[in-house]
């Protein structure tokens, strides 16, 4: 069988998204097979295409096909193999489940490209591309994906052509437009779970831009991470996250430092944070209104939900909506510590014990989830000596076939492609809003968003987003504080 190791999470995916059952979808996945093809002599964009396009295919689909040459035929194959060992790598598969890339024509295939800023997917014949830019080529590899798995999970027919500039979001804006040499300058990346794996991917790639990154990540990469970690491969399992983000760009332009904390740990270590820019992509919103109230000079949010994905950038000075205001509370709720002891039947204090602390569950605390869950114990033995957060996320989110009693899944858990592209467009807002060439000709809208990614793209894109009232961005002492901390910088 060439299912993935990190099936389960696979499944906990697909199953909350289509409401799929377990052995029909292992039924699904045996009986199809995907393919990527890669023409001639590949620009720099089709390679970047083909490489994240075998990247996220690799993590869903048991059997792959993969046409290019060499040596990129050999790199795609041992990528997939690395990320799925069981893997079929299949001598073909059909046009119609068959990503071209650079190609020559085939019935029904979906054909990305890049150029400049612009990411494109046509159907009807291959587009080569034009100025090499891995953010717009990463862009139309997740799009590909996509309806890619429309067509496998939906069946649906091909869809209309899709041009999308990650400038204005608009179909054209920037289509020739080259890479050039510039600085984004200090920036905390906090968080670099699955979106921001694809934006270190993006930034990896690109030669010209020059900065310095302090990756925030209190976890390690497990197992159940595989599914959408496109910086993740089998060998990397229990790594720290920050580790696993630094690698990728050594000998490029941009230095690093690891942190592996917690935003909140990071600040207190440093006792003030005087980096001009956050980028942060996390999965709760205690952290992202932290980020907020530390008054960065620029914060950069990517975001996956229920089968949405956006990215947001915010200057706390101007009158757009601050990144607070985003996750700005409507009444009380339980807190996430609450939410766990309830769903996993611990007492409050012994759960707010180990949610503050980052303690490894003992056996007593796993019997008693497993009770609460309705499960057999050993259902629950991959997060023994793990954190109660990852427990409770992982299972809530879907990781395994589990309704959690009286809270339900918080979440579906997103999609590889989904994540990829929301991290994607994370590092291109990263550059646009630091790059003083590219900020006139980007979009004023501090949100754009895909509201639900079973469907095609959007037509529009951008969100105008106004304040909230009552958040900390109208209040004065907070606006005061923020102007002193960066009179220097600010226009």
């Amino acid at each position: 069988m060439a299912l993935a190791p990190f099936f389960e999470r696979v499944y906990g995916a697909l199953g909350g998204h289509l409401s799929v059952s377990r052995e029909s979808l292992i039924g699904l996945l045996e009986s199809c097979s995907v393919g990527v093809r890669c023409g001639p002599r590949p620009s720099a964009n089709e390679v970047w295409i083909a490489e994240l396009t075998t990247n996220l295919l690799a993590r869903l689909y048991p059997r792959l096909a993969i046409s290019a040459p060499e040596p990129h035929f050999s790199a795609l194959r041992d990528l997939a193999t690395n990320i799925n060992p069981n893997i079929e790598l299949a001598e073909d598969a059909p046009d119609t489940t068959t990503i071209a890339v650079g190609s020559g024509r085939f019935d029904g295939a979906i054909y990305p490209s890049a150029s400049g800023w612009v990411a494109r997917i046509h159907h009807s014949r291959p587009r080569r591309g034009g100025a090499a830019n891995p953010y717009a080529a990463g862009a139309a590899a997740a799009l590909a994906c996509a309806e890619l798995f429309r067509r496998i999970f939906l069946k649906s027919a091909p869809e209309r052509d899709i041009s999308l500039s990650l400038l204005d979001f608009g179909p054209e804006a920037g289509g020739s437009l080259e890479l050039t040499p510039g600085r984004f300058g200090d920036v905390v990346f906090v968080g670099v779970g699955a979106v921001g794996n694809a934006a270190v991917w993006g930034l990896a790639r690109d030669s010209k831009t020059e900065g310095r990154l302090w990756f925030v990540d209190a976890e390690d990469l497990t197992l159940f991470n595989l599914q959408r970690y496109v910086l993740g491969t089998l060998a990397d399992v229990s790594q720290s996250k920050v580790a696993l983000a630094e690698r990728p760009l050594r000998g490029t332009r941009l230095s690093t430092e690891a942190c592996q904390a917690t935003l909140e740990e990071f600040a207190a270590k440093r006792g003030r944070i005087d980096i001009p820019t956050i980028c942060i992509s996390v999965d709760n919103v205690d952290a992202r209104r932290s980020a907020q109230a530390l008054l960065p000079r620029l914060v950069v949010n990517g975001w996956t939900g229920e089968g949405a994905l956006g990215v947001s950038w915010h200057v706390f000075s101007n009158e757009a909506a601050c990144l607070a205001c985003l996750y700005h509370p409507h009444g009380k709720g339980p807190s996430a510590t609450e939410q766990a002891a309830r769903a996993l039947g611990l007492p409050l204090d012994r759960a707010t014990a180990l949610w503050v602390t980052r303690k490894p569950l003992s056996d007593d605390d796993l019997s008693q989830a497993a009770r609460a869950l309705g499960v057999d114990e050993a259902r629950l033995a991959p997060w023994r000596g793990k954190p109660l957060g990852e427990l409770y996320t992982d299972v809530v989110c879907g990781a395994v076939a589990l309704d959690v009693t009286g809270v339900g899944r918080v979440e579906t858990v997103p999609l590889a492609h989904q994540s990829a592209l929301a991290g994607i467009l994370m590092a291109a807002e990263l550059l646009k809003r630091t790059r003083p060439e590219l900020a006139p000709l980007s979009q004023p809208e501090a949100l754009v968003s895909w509201d639900d990614v079973l469907r095609p793209p959007p037509a529009m894109w951008r969100k105008p987003r106004p304040r909230e009232p009552g958040c900390i961005c109208g209040d004065e002492v907070y606006q005061t504080v923020y102007r002193e901390k960066w009179k220097n910088t600010l226009p």
